[in-house]
Parts: structure tokens; sequence; C-alpha cells
């Protein structure tokens, strides 16, 4: 059952059913699922509609009901007013859907670039430290405030709206909340966590398809280079080059058509 052959083998209803069978009456087969994160999506794609999700499966050679789910990552109430764009959790039935994703999807009219989830300590939120507890294990004196560090609830706090105000607790700096996934002290153990994985830095989830052993760096080689100043007015450029050009020569056509005297004259007696 190691392989992917097995596995697939494995998923078919005929096969599926009487293997949960033999394994027992709570046993059920079902097919691994992956967690891909899509990039600024517009905010005005409804995550929680199914029609639009099993359009997004179509437009995209997609299986039937491969979008298993699809949730907005931050809470919609914690955009900034104005907010066009935010991220999606987009979670994926079969590996050969989710590679096919990772290549991008078109999300609301959007062209959007779709990367792997990178996965997250756990963080308590009652003393917000990445302790790999909850809650309802923490062993603190106090609760901690995920918005301002203060020595109390987080539901308590008094500047959850002024960003400003902000501290992180387990930064001890100001600017960001414990909750910000940008907060350097998760981005640390976030990398340390991937670095642990065989098939950390790889574009693709890895199969035995070749076009999916492609690395994070060769990624980056074959992408464009950053727009400079030149390469965006150069099109203009060329543009009236070319103009100038079709100008130049139709007037030499016009003048080379047209009969001129001839430069001998007779002189009459």
């Amino acid at each position: 059952m190691a392989s992917i052959e097995a596995a697939r083998w494995l998923l078919k209803p005929a096969v599926a059913k009487p293997f949960a069978r033999k394994m027992g009456m709570t046993a059920q087969v079902v097919e691994r699922t992956y967690r891909l994160v899509a990039e600024r999506v517009p905010v005005g794609f409804d995550p929680h509609d199914l029609p639009s999700l099993r359009t997004l499966e179509v437009a995209h050679g997609l299986k039937p009901h491969a979008i298993a789910r699809a949730d907005w990552i931050k809470p919609v109430d914690r955009r900034f007013a104005g907010q066009q764009t935010a991220f999606l959790m987009l979670t994926v039935t079969g590996v050969d859907e989710a590679n096919t994703a990772l290549k991008g999807l078109t999300i609301a009219g959007r062209k959007t670039l779709v990367r792997r989830d990178m996965d997250e300590p756990k963080r308590c939120s009652r003393c917000q430290a990445y302790g790999g507890h909850f809650a309802r294990d923490c062993k603190a004196a106090h609760d901690v405030c995920a918005n301002c560090a203060g020595s109390h609830p987080t539901s308590q706090c008094r500047v959850a709206g002024d960003s400003n105000m902000y501290r992180c607790a387990n930064c001890d700096a100001d600017g960001h909340a414990a909750w910000d996934r940008a907060c350097p002290a998760l981005r640390r153990r976030v990398r340390a966590h991937i670095h642990q994985k065989a098939d950390s830095g790889f574009r693709f989830f890895v199969t035995n398809a070749p076009d999916t052993w492609v690395s994070d760096e060769d990624e980056l080689e074959r992408a464009p280079p950053p727009p400079t100043v030149w390469s965006q007015v150069r099109p203009s450029f060329d543009r009236a080059d070319a103009e100038h050009q079709r100008s130049q020569q139709s007037r030499l056509d016009n003048f080379l058509r047209t009969p001129r005297q001839s430069a001998t004259t007779t002189v009459r007696q």
C-alpha cells in the first residue's frame, strides 16, 4: 500500500467499502487532502458558494468536488477599510489536483498565485505561547492578551481596534499582535519546521512525475526578471521608431514614383 497505484486502487468504491468493513465498523477510506494558499484573491469572491467552487474546478480542469473546502485565512472582521484582496485557504482532494492548482488559479477574474500552505505551530489562546499546548491545558498563572500582551483575556482588550497599540507577547515588540502571521517568532518556528520535512523546498507535492521535482530555487531562476523602467517604456519607443521608418519609406516611395523633368533641355535655334 506504499505506492500511488495501490492508493488509487484502494479508493475505488468496489474496494474501499469491503476494505472498510473488514477493518471495523468505524473505519473509513478517504483520499488525502492538501492545503493550499491562494494569494490576493478579490474579496468579492464567496468561498462558501458551492457553485462558484464547482465553476472554478471546471475552468482549471480539476475533478468535480476536488476543492473540498475554501475559507478566508484572515477573519473578515479584521480587514482594513477599503481592502480589495485577501488570502484564501483551499483544501484540495488528491495530489494531482493539488499540483494542478499550484500552477495558478484565476479566481473572480484575477489570476492568483497558489502555494503550499506552511505547517504552522499551534499557539495557546490563553498564554499566546507556541509551547505545544492548548488553552485547556495551559499552566500559565494568568491570561495574556493576543493584541497588546496585557495580563487580561483577549476578549477584554481595550485596544483591539487600534493596531498602533498592538504588542506581541512572543516577540516583546510593538507594532503587531501575537496572532499576526508575519510575526518574526512565528516565522522562525515555521522555517525550522519546514527544514525538517523531507519534501521541503519543492514547489509542488512530490510524486513520481518529474514535473513535480521542481525546487523553489529552480522556480525562482525560471521566473522572468523584475520589470525596470526601460523594460516598461521600451515598447513605446519601439512603436515610435517603427512608425517613423514606415513614414520615411512612404515618402521615399512617393518621391520615386513621381515623374521628374529631364535634366537635359533642348535649346531652340
